[in-house]
């Protein structure tokens, strides 16, 4: 992630943010193995080398080597946790977030995300730390009505499938957010992030990353669906734009949606956009009884009106960030 990634560490590092907020703070993360939580330290290790001063102390089944901006610990964190200092802000970024881990293990899918946010804001209220950021998502919307969804739309979900249980588990995690505040006076803040991607040496099942894998190998893209599905996206270097500019500029209590700006092109437009950057084509291949973890949303576009009004100004459009995602993966794999 360091080399891949570092100019982009640094332009999110130089925005025009309240870092201070940070300064000699202690931030506790779940999920830091993640692309988003790799990343979001990366950003933070920039801004050590100005002299911030920030700690990191990373919660997941993998583990790294820590170095003087992180300390990677190896927990499950539908389990309590006990530690001993006092987290200033906290981020439970762990879930399950590729169709496959929904389809091989949706009762992991549901306690990862309730488990764990119920922990972490334990913690939270028996340190009394500043801020609690809960990473939800577009999907807690279910499928749209052909208009961009704003944080007051409800949604149009069934919740009698397995597949459901990552939208109503990232649901109740809000509500939890908002218990624990209203209860206990918790400060929480909660991003919707719509469907992330970017280099990433782990698998990844989602549709996009599953057509720049096809094009880093010189193959076609194989469509598993007409390709008519309009979803919002964002890059994952946005994605932790966002991440800071709401936990350092977010009113207590608020969602915010977190995507790039629409570009008006359908899932099957972005896959023919990746099959040209290596010169293939977009075969489908449709068959439902193999679509088992997959969304059956057809529209969940974004409205990220109040996220701009905190501040957030996206870096890249989606196409240019499937671009350099694809370039990378070419010169890095």
């Amino acid at each position: 992630m360091s080399g891949a990634y570092r100019a982009e560490a640094e332009r999110v590092a130089s925005l025009a943010l309240p870092w201070e907020k940070l300064k000699n703070k202690k931030i506790l993360i779940s999920g830091g193995t993640g692309l988003l939580g790799s990343f979001f330290i990366e950003v933070a290790r920039r801004r050590n080398e100005l002299g911030d001063g920030i700690g990191i102390v990373s919660l997941s089944r993998r583990t790294r080597e820590s170095d003087d901006t992180v300390t990677y610990l190896s927990h499950d964190i539908t389990r309590p946790l006990e530690i001993g200092f006092k987290p200033d802000f906290i981020l439970h970024l762990a879930s399950n977030t590729h169709p496959e881990q929904y389809r091989s293990d949706p009762v992991g899918t549901i306690t990862t995300n309730i488990f764990g946010c119920y922990h972490l804001l334990e913690t939270a209220r028996r340190w009394g730390s500043e801020r609690f950021l809960l990473a939800s998502s577009v999907e807690i919307y279910g499928d749209g009505k052909g208009t961009p969804m704003n944080e007051q739309f409800c949604g149009d979900l069934d919740c009698n499938t397995a597949r459901a249980g990552y939208n109503e588990s990232k649901r109740l995690s809000e509500s939890l957010c908002q218990s624990y505040r209203a209860q206990y006076g918790t400060d929480c803040v909660i991003a919707r992030l719509s469907r992330c991607f970017g280099y990433d040496e782990k698998a990844d099942s989602k549709a996009l990353a599953q057509f720049l894998a096809k094009a880093v190998a010189g193959e076609d893209i194989l469509l598993k669906s007409a390709g008519r599905q309009a979803f919002s996206y964002c890059y994952v270097v946005d994605a932790v734009a966002a991440l800071y500019t709401i936990l350092l500029n977010g009113e207590s209590g608020e969602a915010y949606n977190v995507a790039e700006e629409d570009e008006g092109l359908t899932l099957g437009d972005y896959a023919r956009l990746i099959a040209s950057f290596a010169g293939r084509k977009v075969v489908f291949d449709f068959d439902p009884s193999k679509n088992q973890g997959v969304s059956a949303a057809n529209y969940a576009i974004l409205d990220f009106g109040k996220l701009k009004a905190i501040g957030y100004r996206p870096l890249y459009t989606v196409s240019e960030a499937l671009r350099e995602t694809y370039l990378k993966y070419k010169n890095l794999g």
